[in-house]
């Protein structure tokens, strides 16, 4: 999630390639052209990508606040807004550390709501299969890493949920705090689900965001996280290193074990690193230089993460 007002550095070169190419140096270090190609393919998945709002249809809209909540609209809105300001020592805290959690972000029917459609795209077998055998390329069948980007155009529900009340006044506490604009100059460019299957979850590698998005001021942009099933650390929870988006863009290589993702885990202590274990409906916001990474679900159940960026 970004505020427009950013300025996006080179993101119309980085948006408009379309051909997702392939490092096959992937053990060694990958070019910058090849990691802009790479990068550009990654975020031209998303349906939000062009930069603009795209805010939901009517329709749409009506669908899935029916799903999400028994509620009055006009109530649910206020109620949202209340519970959901940030304080001034979050902001601060987000301002320094790079991320955020806030528990209990969606409510029982909302959490319901997002489970039951995620599930509901799994059955139908929407989500694929990124992990590889070190290659970058051959797909394993032993580890699995499902995902689907982007998620909004298959769901009436998740292409509203980023434009949901209490999303839009969280959002604008943490990235319009010094501003005058509205939550209009939000803008969603990515929507993806992570989902990993009991016992052979695989994770995804540390990274940093900015290496897909290329912006110029990450504190006014952020990934929003929401955790579909309690996220532990046997199962995969998010990790971070707070403080370590100061350090600016990590270099980044190709990772083998994806068949599109790069990673800079040889650049950062991964004894820094916080574990970010969440209930069911948490959420965690983390800018766009905040490293971050998962890992393999060990556990009997699935645990599944849906991300807008």
């Amino acid at each position: 999630m970004v505020a427009f007002r950013s300025c996006l550095r080179n993101t119309t070169r980085v948006l408009i390639k379309s051909s997702h190419r392939r490092s096959s140096e992937c053990n060694g270090e990958t070019s910058k052209r090849q990691l802009h190609a790479l990068a550009g393919a990654y975020v031209s998945r998303g349906a939000e990508c062009n930069g603009q709002r795209r805010a939901p249809s009517r329709r749409q809209w009506l669908a899935a606040q029916r799903c999400l909540s028994s509620r009055s609209g006009s109530d649910k809105q206020r109620q949202d807004k209340e519970r959901t300001r940030v304080t001034r020592e979050q902001i601060s805290f987000f301002l320094k550390q790079g991320y955020l959690v806030l528990e209990d972000f969606w409510d029982d029917n909302e959490l319901s709501a997002i489970r039951r459609e995620l599930e509901r795209l799994q059955t139908k077998g929407k989500l694929s299969n990124v992990s590889t055998v070190g290659d970058g390329e051959t797909h394993t069948n032993i580890a699995k890493n499902l995902q689907l980007c982007p998620l909004s155009p298959e769901s009436d529900l998740f292409r509203s949920l980023p434009f949901s009340p209490k999303v839009s006044a969280t959002l604008a506490d943490l990235l319009l705090r010094d501003s005058d604009d509205g939550d209009d100059a939000l803008r969603c460019y990515l929507s993806q689900v992570f989902w990993k299957p009991a016992k052979h979850g695989s994770g995804t590698s540390w990274h940093q965001d900015n290496i897909y998005f290329n912006v110029t001021d990450c504190q006014h942009c952020t990934a929003m996280w929401t955790a579909v099933h309690d996220a532990t650390k046997e199962n995969g929870a998010l990790e971070v290193i707070p403080g370590a988006w100061q350090q600016g863009l990590l270099p980044h290589l190709r990772d083998g074990f994806s068949d599109h993702h790069v990673t800079c885990q040889d650049s950062v202590e991964e004894a820094q690193a916080v574990t970010l274990e969440l209930k069911a409906g948490g959420v965690a916001f983390f800018n766009y230089l905040t490293p971050h990474c998962t890992r393999g679900n060990s556990t009997d159940r699935p645990r599944a993460g849906v991300a807008y960026h």
